[in-house]
């Protein structure tokens, strides 16, 4: 900004100034997690005489009718300090630096308020200690993990929570627990590294476990228990490293056989002879049809297949399109992760075959019950993983198959098959997967893609691009298929097919 600019916006600010009481103002707020708790971005008055001089900046933090004062080391007039909390309000770029580096320490103030508040811990002297870097309270790296652990718990992110204790306890397990907030540093994180290497652990496990670390550490360090830069400490420790996962995808030709071998619901040798008896059949026929649906199902992992539930828009589309929101990411944009899928007559054969009567709110799969806890239905999931996986081993040596895919496979083909299509638009294969960005409000009252055009596209999940120069579907191969759609269903199809 020009120097004429800037004296003009100095004097606007200045007759603001003159204008407002010489009580005190706030540069920013934050109300914690509770809502009890409450911060603002002030001057301390408490002793001044003379507004002239210079008064300390603090955090005044009020609860339960008490406050503090956390001071951050700096000083202004009242007048100076008048005129930044008007360039804040009205957004302007003046001394916008060191405006925001206190919001910065404010923000740091947020954050050991609301650590304390998740360890049931809180107090106005308890803050203080904290932010002034007394660690009389016992605290050690451990006592912090285990109180976020607690934290995402109480959040309903049970996933999240068990994958932070697994690493927790590798952790204790690699390192031991005689570990003081001193001794974490980049020469312990590497040496961690090396066990874990020695462990034989993959690259991808290395950098979750790394990931779960360095929160923890952000934590100690925005609560003052610990000082420290974690870009520093974590630098070429692998901690930004994960195996590409773009082989593990099974083509449309491998779906279609496995489609096919499910469909027959028979596994003989030679001799004509059943391979699988009883209840061994009846898993592992019912998890490949899982993993079929999961593909089919516009590539949902596991626990979404096992939440999926029958809601209102099954019963508005008569039982042609269902919808989830991926557990995974509903908690940072709830219409980003809403995916809306087509019934196929594939899905409905797999359906007929093990999935439970339609009812409004029942699951779709008579696996993992509406009433157990977010802790037992993590154990579902993981113990239907394992069975997945093993099943699936089983029939793809049987079917001489090269890999030996997984239930995460699933997703990954489902995206893999339609860009390779080159016929499927990105857009619907990112919406379909639930990684949809669109934030704008009038997308909330559009509707998904027509149920026609989503069978189009899907087609390709079991049918190869004809090999001609062309997009156009084999038509009569696509209505033998979808025999189960109304008179005006089909002619909407047709029309789509010929634009």
């Amino acid at each position: 900004m020009k120097k004429d600019e800037t004296d003009k916006v100095t004097e606007m600010a200045n007759k603001e100034v003159k204008s407002t009481s010489r009580g005190e103002k706030c540069l920013a707020k934050f109300t914690a997690v509770n809502g009890n708790v409450y911060g603002s971005l002030t001057l301390d008055i408490r002793k001044a005489g003379d507004y002239s001089k210079p008064l300390p900046v603090a955090v005044r933090v009020c609860h339960a009718g008490q406050k503090i004062f956390l001071r951050l080391g700096k000083a202004y007039t009242m007048e100076e300090w008048l005129t930044l909390c008007y360039y804040e309000k009205n957004g302007r770029r003046i001394q916008l630096t060191e405006r925001n580096d206190m919001k910065n320490l404010m923000e740091r103030v947020e954050l050991i308020t609301n650590q304390l508040i998740s360890e049931n811990n809180f107090s106005l002297r308890k803050l203080q200690d904290r932010f002034q870097g007394r660690k009389d309270d016992g605290s050690t790296i451990f006592t912090v993990w285990d109180s976020y652990i607690q934290s995402k718990t109480n959040e309903g992110k049970v996933g999240s929570a068990r994958c932070s204790k697994d690493v927790r306890n590798r952790f204790i397990k690699d390192l031991g627990t005689d570990i003081s907030f001193s001794d974490i540093n980049r020469d312990l994180i590497l040496k961690w590294v090396k066990v874990m290497k020695k462990n034989d652990l993959s690259i991808t496990t290395i950098a979750i476990a790394l990931r779960s670390l360095r929160t923890i550490i952000n934590i100690c360090i925005a609560n003052g228990l610990m000082k420290g830069d974690t870009k520093e400490m974590f630098k070429d420790t692998g901690y930004n490293k994960a195996q590409s996962r773009k082989h593990e995808f099974l083509d449309v030709a491998t779906m279609r056989k496995l489609y096919d071998f499910w469909k027959a619901d028979e596994a003989k040798d030679k001799d004509g002879n059943e391979l699988f008896l009883g209840r061994e059949k009846h898993a592992i026929f019912r998890d490949l049809g899982l993993f079929l649906f999961m593909y089919l199902g516009d590539g949902q992992n596991l626990a979404d297949t096992l939440r999926l539930t029958y809601d209102e828009l099954y019963f508005a589309t008569h039982g042609k399109q269902l919808r989830f929101l991926r557990h995974k990411t509903r908690d940072r944009n709830e219409s980003a992760s809403e995916v809306i899928f087509p019934v196929t007559p594939e899905i409905q054969e797999i359906l007929n075959r093990y999935g439970n009567a339609p009812k409004l709110g029942r699951r779709v799969f008579p696996i993992m019950s509406e009433l157990i806890t977010p802790e037992q239905e993590i154990w579902v999931i993981q113990r239907y993983n394992r069975y997945i996986r093993e099943h699936m081993a089983k029939v793809a040596k049987l079917l001489g198959m090269e890999q030996m895919p997984s239930p995460t496979w699933a997703r990954h083909s489902f995206a893999t098959n339609l860009n390779n299509s080159g016929v499927v638009p990105y857009k619907y294969i990112s919406d379909s997967i639930g990684h949809s960005g669109g934030g704008d409000i009038t997308s909330n009252y559009i509707g998904a893609y027509p149920f026609a055009k989503m069978l189009e596209y899907n087609y390709y999940l079991l049918n190869e691009k004809p090999k001609e120069e062309t997009t156009a579907v084999d038509k009569k191969a696509l209505l033998d298929m979808l025999k189960g759609l109304s008179e005006k269903e089909r002619m909407e199809l047709m029309a789509n097919l010929s634009d």
